[in-house]
Parts: C-alpha cells; structure tokens; sequence
C-alpha cells in the first residue's frame, strides 16, 4: 500500500505523503460556536461531494477562503454556507471536522449531502470566463494541477471512511435547484454544454481520483 501519512504534522499543517507529491493539509478550523459549523455529529459518511468556488480573482485562492469562513464566522449574520475543505493547485485548507455536517450542499441541515457528505471546494481561481481559446488553455495547466490535489484528498477521504468510486458527488445532485455545480467541471467541450457525467474536468477529475485511490489501496 502506498503510504499517505495523515499523522505526521508539522504545528497545525498535516502532511499527507501519496507516492509522488506530499500533499499539505493546514488545519484551520473555524470556531466551534460559529453560526456557520453547525456541529451535528455523524461518523456516518457516505458521500464526498465535489464544489467550485465560482470566485475568479486570480487571489481567491485556498488561503483567501479560509480567511473569507472565518470572516463569515466571526459575523452574527453570516452567509448560510460553510464546507469542509478548499482545494488550490498548491495546498488543502481544513475548515470543519469531517464528522461534522456543514451547509454546502443546499439540503438542510440533514440532508444526505451536508449531514452524510464531505464537502470540497476546488477553486477556479483565474477561470477566464470562456471555455476556449489561449486564456483558457493556460488556465487549465493550473486548473489541472488544483484537481491533481483534489484527487488526492479524496482518495484518501474514501480509503479514510471506506468508500468507493460510487460516493463521489456532485453538488448539483443534491441541490433542490440543480445548482451547476461544480460548474467548471461539468462543461463538455464537444456538446458546448454542462452535463452531469461527461464534463471534461469531470472525467479528468473522476480519472485522477480512480488512479490515487487503486494506489493507496494498492489495487
């Protein structure tokens, strides 16, 4: 089995060894009495379910979401959203506990996808706004590299709680609107449409996780 060592840390950063690449964790939870981290409890978790940011500053990085949760959750009106990790093509950031639900899914509070699900946010930082031509070719090399990591993390998410292929959502699945999400992720470049299963990202992403989860698995 390939090692991916979720207990070696280095102060509040958990450095997470898969075969080629560390992948780095920075713990940074949000406070516990915040209104945005509910805190319902459950060790039952089927499903990681896969968001983009939609922020396309070329800073709305991992780091600026972390900054942006704990702002929402130092705010006595904040905005009803909060999830369990933000993806850059450099780091992870850990905002809440994975056994507790958080509001990402628009489902409530124990709706399949935030009291069973796994939030991730993968950023589309720089994203130009079109699906072709030269802006776009060179934004997806770091598109790419950000879902290289989002991969990893949740190959191991899946070994960590046991789960396959299969648990790997989207938020539009549990949406009650069918938000697009995540929508750069779902954009089919030969339909020029956005579709649930075969967005260009989506197959890449989905191919990435398959390889880091045989590995780990050592399947």
């Amino acid at each position: 089995m390939i090692e991916f060592n979720e207990k070696e840390w280095k102060g509040r950063v958990m450095v997470a060894v898969n075969n080629d690449k560390e992948l780095v964790i920075i713990e940074d939870f949000i406070p516990i009495e915040a209104l945005i981290r509910p805190g319902y409890v459950n060790n039952d978790k089927k499903y990681i379910v896969i968001h983009n940011t939609g922020n396309y500053a070329k800073d709305s990085d991992a780091a600026l979401h972390a900054l942006y949760l704990h702002n929402q959750a130092a705010s006595s009106s904040p905005r009803e959203a909060s999830w369990h990790y933000t993806v850059d093509d450099k780091v992870v950031y850990y905002h809440i506990p994975d056994n507790e639900n958080a509001w990402h899914a628009s489902d409530g509070n124990f709706g399949n996808g935030n009291y069973h699900g796994i939030g991730i946010e993968i950023c589309v930082n720089g994203f130009p706004e079109v699906y072709s031509g030269a802006a776009y070719e060179n934004w997806l090399v770091q598109f790419k590299a950000t879902l290289d990591n989002a991969a990893k993390l949740t190959a191991h998410l899946m070994v960590k709680y046991d789960l396959d292929m299969t648990s790997i959502k989207q938020h539009y699945d549990f949406a009650r609107d069918k938000k697009n999400c995540p929508m750069q992720m779902r954009w089919n470049s030969k339909t020029q449409t956005f579709e649930r299963d075969t967005g260009d990202m989506w197959i890449y992403f989905l191919e990435r996780t398959e390889e880091e989860w045989k590995k780990l698995e050592n399947k």
